[in-house]
Formats: structure tokens, sequence, C-alpha cells
């Protein structure tokens, strides 16, 4: 499958997502477009209260160190692997990433292989997937620069990110009691109709709203191969 694009839609017989939606309808108003006359899309209460969310969470550099950044440093310690945060602006989650391996191929090019995860503050869900890709490095220009070309994105626990994809997904639901991770099929799903406060795209996918927009539209995510099962997490989320 392309990493992106079918509309939302899911076996409601068998599960129930009904949960993403509404939060998603609960902080962002679809069908109404940003920077029109009056905006009235940034006096939607959803978007007042998300900013609020917001300033609480990441901007409240005390809160955010408690929350997020002594979390991942221990996490990165308890896994022996570098860890990134990626949390930053006006994005609804807490994000980081671990550098599970790192190749150098010349000077300059160098090929990593991650493991991303996400916590999301609208709700109690979150997401991890693995991404290869290879970076070129301008370190020694005056302005330095990367190139980075995604090859593949792993999107459930397979190969030699299995052991660190479980490692990740027991230690966020150790913290983050009865969160359910979004199956990377669902996440990628595109509502019509709505926009995300700090994206100029139309028609965003759940991920985009949740978490971030690092599996979002492009070139390099579309043609990337997605590998293992894009409905690993389904389980949690099946009708009792």
């Amino acid at each position: 499958m392309k990493a992106m694009g079918k509309s939302f839609s899911f076996n409601s017989k068998e599960y129930d997502f009904w949960s993403l939606y509404n939060s998603i309808k609960k902080y962002y108003p679809i069908g109404i477009k940003k920077n029109q006359d009056l905006d009235i899309y940034r006096q939607y209460p959803g978007i007042l209260e998300l900013e609020k969310i917001l300033l609480e969470s990441i901007a409240d550099k005390k809160t955010y160190q408690r929350n997020w950044t002594s979390y991942i440093k221990r996490i990165g310690s308890e896994l022996g692997k570098e860890v990134t945060g990626t949390t930053f602006g006006l994005v609804p989650s807490y994000s980081a990433f671990l550098i599970l391996d790192f190749q150098k191929i010349s000077s300059n090019r160098g090929v990593y292989k991650e493991l991303h995860f996400a916590v999301s503050l609208l709700g109690k869900y979150y997401q991890i997937y693995g991404l290869n890709k290879t970076v070129l490095s301008y370190d020694d220009l005056s302005v330095p620069y990367q190139i980075q070309n995604l090859k593949e994105i792993v999107v459930s626990p397979i190969d030699e990110y299995k052991a660190y994809f479980e490692s990740v997904e027991l230690k966020i639901t150790e913290e983050f009691k009865d969160y359910r991770m979004v199956p990377f099929a669902i996440g990628q799903l595109v509502i019509n109709g709505l926009e995300i406060l700090h994206l100029d795209k139309e028609n965003c996918s759940i991920n985009m709203a949740l978490f971030n927009d690092f599996l979002g539209l492009g070139e390099q995510m579309d043609e990337a191969d997605v590998r293992g099962d894009i409905n690993y997490g389904m389980d949690a989320w099946r009708k009792n």
C-alpha cells in the first residue's frame, strides 16, 4: 500500500475506531478551512483547548522535562541506544527516536536505522515505526545541510527491528496506562476536510492530527517500501 491516501473507513462490525475520530473532532473543526475571512477556525473551542494543552505540556519546560525528556533518556539508557527527542512547536504529541544502527559508507554518506515513537497529547494513543534511510551530510559548507533518502518504513516488530520495537512498546504501555497503538493502516487514513493547525495541507491524516506529520504526504514517503504488518495493533481495537 502507499503510505497514505485512502479515506477514513473501517470494519465497524469487528472494530471500534470511533474514539480516534471523536478525539480529532473534539480538537479540530472538520470541514472548516483555516485562514478564511474572520478565521473562525482559530476560534473553534477545540483549537483553543489544543493550544492550551500545548502550552501546558510542551512550552512549560518543567512539565516537558518531567513527562518526556527524563523518560526517553531512561529508555535510551536501558536499551543502550542513542535517543533524540523530536517534539517541537505546535505538534500535539511527545516524540523521539532511537538510532538502532549506523553504517558509514563514505566521508559524508551514512545509512541509519531508526525506531521512532510518539505519544499523543489528545488521547490515549501511541505509534511506533522504524525508518531505514541514507543521509548525505555537507558539514564543510558555510551553511551545513543534509539530504535524507528514505528507503523503507517498518511498521511492526520484525527482523532486526523486532526486539527494540517490542521493548519500546512495552515501556510505553507501562508508563502510559491504557494507551493503545494506532495501527499504521488506520493512522495513515485521511479525513476529508481535516486541516491541522500547524500544517499547510488539506485533508490530513489521523496520524497528522494525533501525532505529527513525519509520516505525511511527500514523494519519499509514497516511494518508500512499507515493511511489516500494516495492521499490527488492530487486536486492541476489536469489539468485545
